[in-house]
């Protein structure tokens, strides 16, 4: 549960398209309208429970697709060359500051990375890439996830071309759930260096949609 949720507005007591903009009237409590229903409570997203349940989620969906697409998983950690990251950096608006700034440098890099991706082989990959802060010397930005593809490692290096990838790939069954521990675990972890930090997830659409199937059926 949430250690410090908000308030917003109830979207059922407000006038829009699925009440025809005629908002209903409040329910009854002791004779009165109960306003308290005005208001409902969500997520902050960013307490340390937040993230816990966010990092469960993933958990979940990403052991689902590796139970298909095992064979394919490259379990990688993309970095950045300083050359690389003052290039990105310059691309950035110049009105984004803070940590914000280093996620949206893994933003663009991430979207040109595929983008060249889909330029040779007419479709994207399927990923997910979860950013990290480092702690020793420059303190880079990184990404660390999976890539699902026949592609080999030297084939991702120069899509990405930004850095150096680690890339365990060629260990057979090196991704399976400790992987997967071991990577959504950067959604929560502490952080006593950038405790303001919050890292950035980039995912491809339908991770884990066979999970999300079942339950359904």
């Amino acid at each position: 549960m949430c250690l410090y949720p908000r308030l917003i507005d109830n979207p059922k007591y407000k006038p829009n398209k699925k009440n025809g903009g005629k908002v209903p009237p409040f329910p009854i409590y002791n004779g009165q309208p109960d306003e308290r229903v005005k208001y409902v409570p969500i997520a902050c997203g960013k307490c340390m429970e937040c993230k816990k349940q966010k990092a469960n989620n993933w958990k979940i969906r990403l052991s689902e697709e590796i139970k298909y697409n095992k064979n394919t998983a490259h379990f990688v950690t993309l970095t950045f060359s300083p050359n690389d990251l003052k290039e990105l950096n310059e691309d950035i608006d110049k009105t984004v500051d803070g940590y914000e700034r280093e996620n949206d440098i893994c933003r663009l890099a991430v979207r040109r990375f595929l983008e060249r991706w889909r330029k040779d082989n007419k479709t994207s990959v399927k990923h997910w890439l979860v950013t990290e802060l480092g702690h020793k010397n420059t303190e880079h930005i990184h990404l660390h996830g999976l890539i699902f593809t026949d592609k080999s490692s030297d084939y991702i290096r120069n899509k990405w071309k930004y850095g150096y990838i680690y890339d365990n790939q060629e260990h057979k069954g090196y991704v399976n759930e400790k992987t997967i521990n071991y990577i959504v675990k950067y959604i929560y972890k502490t952080d006593t260096t950038h405790k303001e930090y919050n890292p950035k997830i980039f995912t491809s659409a339908g991770i884990g949609s066979g999970y999300i199937d079942s339950v359904k059926s």
